[in-house]
């Protein structure tokens, strides 16, 4: 121990303090700047996002506030950070492309994990590892509370950097999975850490606001060490292990995408996209929707069918291959299936011409 406190104890060259107040005030800062800012620098950012604050109409959400269809922001960072969390945080479900590291300094706080049923409450000296992906929610409570977070880019977790942790281990198989473009499940572990784990997290803070010369090898040479205390010590430390199921917020992406993308999709592309192998999540949809993989693309072709076949004055054929299909046969089998007539029939029961007409008379 004395030899460990000769190495990582930073007291000697400066205040830990001063980098605590340091962090909490660049972190201030960086949530004083526009919303519209922040989300471009920090998440991934589609059309619509993209639409909604260009016309200052986006809200950021709020996990108590929006109880149903929550929308799920991932955020984006390709560089090593250490920076505290801040209470004025907004707390709403998102997820990650990299590793996090929660570290418990002082205090406590909660961790959501894919719904506000599945909490998770963290106290001093407990360390989180959160695997990218994960859907999660993170709640200070009070002001005192310090709370660190690490975030670790993918490009930093090679064999090199796990190579010393036991390969049958939750913690190595935590990396290898984040690594993994056809993992199964994503997970997290927690530790209840004491003592020299504490001087690590200090050690990698100070080197990261300090940026001293080879600062960056010596993050990554803390962080290791870090895993191989972790691993050392392990029965002292309370190591969970979670194979998450599929929630329902993960699979309306899945289904919502499904939807979007119909006309071409493929099991093999949709696997990709949500880096699942087939098998896995042929069995989240059967379990989500009741229905297999092509039967879900048949439904969502058909239901935009059926909305081209009433508010436009396409052909048959030519609804027939925007949807996705070579030809019309689905089309008119389909509908008959779901709606129990022709799409000639549809379209006079709820074509704009029928609505028109009604509204005349």
């Amino acid at each position: 121990m004395p030899l460990l406190k000769g190495l990582y104890n930073m007291e000697s060259i400066i205040n830990f303090n001063d980098i605590l107040a340091l962090s909490k005030k660049l972190e201030t800062e960086r949530l004083d700047r526009e919303l519209s800012v922040v989300m471009v620098d920090e998440y991934k950012i589609d059309d619509q996002l993209r639409k909604s604050l260009k016309n200052d109409t986006y809200q950021f959400p709020d996990t108590f506030q929006t109880k149903t269809n929550k929308q799920i922001l991932t955020r984006v960072q390709d560089q090593f950070s250490a920076k505290i969390h801040i209470k004025r945080t907004p707390v709403y479900f998102h997820k990650h492309d990299f590793v996090e590291i929660l570290y418990i300094y002082k205090g406590h706080c909660k961790q959501f994990i894919e719904n506000l049923e599945t909490c998770i409450v963290l106290q001093e000296g407990d360390l989180f590892m959160l695997n990218q992906n994960v859907i999660h929610a993170l709640q200070q409570e009070d002001e005192q509370s310090v709370l660190i977070k690490m975030i670790i880019p993918m490009e930093w977790i090679s064999y090199e950097f796990i190579q010393d942790i036991n390969h049958k281990s939750a913690l190595f198989d935590f990396f290898v999975s984040a690594k993994s473009p056809q993992r199964e499940y994503y997970n997290y572990l927690q530790y209840c850490c004491v003592g020299d784990e504490r001087r690590l997290i200090e050690g990698i803070m100070t080197e990261y606001y300090l940026k001293q010369r080879y600062f960056e090898a010596a993050i990554k040479s803390y962080l290791q060490l870090l895993m191989i205390f972790l691993e050392r010590e392990q029965k002292k430390y309370k190591c969970c292990r979670y194979r998450l199921s599929h929630s329902s917020l993960q699979a309306g992406e899945i289904i919502q995408y499904i939807y979007n993308h119909s006309e071409h999709i493929t099991l093999e592309e949709l696997a990709h996209v949500f880096s699942f192998n087939q098998s896995y999540l042929s069995r989240v949809i059967k379990e989500n929707c009741k229905m297999n993989f092509h039967e879900l693309v048949r439904e969502s072709r058909l239901e935009k069918a059926a909305v081209l076949l009433s508010s436009s004055d396409y052909s048959v054929e030519k609804i027939a291959q925007a949807v996705g299909y070579q030809n019309a046969v689905p089309i008119y089998q389909g509908i008959k299936e779901k709606f129990g007539c022709s799409p000639a029939e549809y379209r006079k029961s709820y074509g704009k011409m029928s609505i028109e007409n009604s509204t005349n008379q």
